[in-house]
């Protein structure tokens, strides 16, 4: 913006001192000098101090007093062109005093014109601006709205007779008790985990903590019966007795991360176990896993799976009411989650 000003001044001020040499009138380099250095203050003045003002009325009282002031102060000028240059004749007042208000209406009125036309600008830009926040917000919306639609659509797939599964579940639980008691306890932990897996899929609730620890007691079951207890895995809680019944979380938002533990962890060392940890105290909930990773074997973090966690937790809580850590190290494999709950607001109910 800086040179298109100063290139516009100096067309400006070439083009008057050539229109006064042409007519041959009398100007000193000061006189000049002072001339454009009070007309240039006089233009910004103007364009970016009075013109912004809103009340319109101190608009019509400012605009005749710096026109006004503007003549004083060239006036004053005149004088000190008198002192300096002693062959230099006073243009009578009255002369004066049109060819000063003349050229003070000439640049408000240019400081104007110019005050408008970057209004202009501004404006246009704000409603491009704000036409550009209308097309993102439209597409966010459409998003939304498609996950949605594909939210519901596989909410109502997962609710295709449930009862069929279950029935057929106990049958084959039924079939295969009295043959292998380990295969009927299986079948019978993960139909309750199915059970709890159809039943809570929707993010629009919490369920309550106690749940979705039981979901994952019975996960480290089913594991443990499949592998004949090779896989060490240990869930330790530390739970505030007043409000434990109170405490919610996300349906099946923790089993996201212990399944990560079985699928690339080494929980063969009884004496490394997986550590799952849950606690609760005083306005927050804790989550935090731990395993040995196995030799040679990356863990994504950022797989479907924890993907599909860090989304959850982010379309139902607020940005601080909850923080997520992952560490991926040669010792070993983390998870931190950290979930902000209404401590006050339990403790009083």
């Amino acid at each position: 913006m800086l040179p298109w000003h100063l290139l516009g001044w100096f067309v400006l001020i070439a083009y008057e001192i050539t229109f006064l040499m042409a007519l041959e009138a009398p100007r000193t380099p000061l006189g000049l000098f002072l001339s454009y250095s009070l007309c240039i203050m006089l233009f910004y003045i103007h364009a970016y101090v009075i013109m912004p003002i809103k009340n319109r009325y101190w608009l019509i009282l400012l605009i005749p007093l710096e026109i006004f002031v503007f003549y004083l102060i060239e006036m004053s000028f005149e004088h000190i062109k008198l002192f300096v240059a002693d062959t230099y004749k006073l243009t009578p007042v009255k002369t004066l005093l049109i060819q000063y208000t003349y050229r003070g209406i000439y640049f408000v009125s240019f400081a104007t014109v110019y005050w408008l036309f970057m209004n202009a600008l501004q404006s246009r830009d704000r409603l491009l601006k704000l036409e550009k926040q209308r097309i993102v917000d439209e597409r966010l919306q459409t998003d939304l709205e498609m996950k949605l639609v594909r939210s519901q659509n596989a909410k109502l797939r997962s609710q295709i007779e449930p009862h069929f599964i279950f029935n057929t579940m106990n049958f084959i639980y039924d079939s295969v008790e009295s043959v292998s008691e380990k295969a009927g306890e299986t079948i019978l932990l993960l139909s309750e985990m199915m059970h709890y897996a159809l039943q809570k899929t929707d993010d629009d609730y919490e369920v309550p903590l106690q749940v979705e620890l039981e979901n994952i007691r019975n996960l480290i079951r089913i594991n443990n019966i499949r592998t004949n207890n090779r896989l060490h895995v240990k869930l330790e809680t530390d739970l505030d007795s007043e409000d434990e019944d109170l405490l919610k979380t996300l349906p099946l938002l923790f089993i996201t991360f212990a399944e990560n533990m079985y699928k690339h962890g080494d929980l063969t060392n009884e004496q490394t176990p997986g550590i799952i940890y849950v606690s609760a105290k005083k306005g927050e909930l804790l989550f935090t896993t731990w395993n040995k990773k196995r030799p040679h074997k990356a863990i994504d973090g950022n797989s479907m799976g924890i993907a599909n966690a860090k989304e959850r937790l982010q379309n139902f809580y607020n940005k601080k009411q909850f923080s997520l850590s992952i560490n991926d190290n040669a010792e070993g494999y983390s998870v931190e989650l950290k979930i902000e709950y209404a401590y006050d607001k339990l403790l009083y109910n």
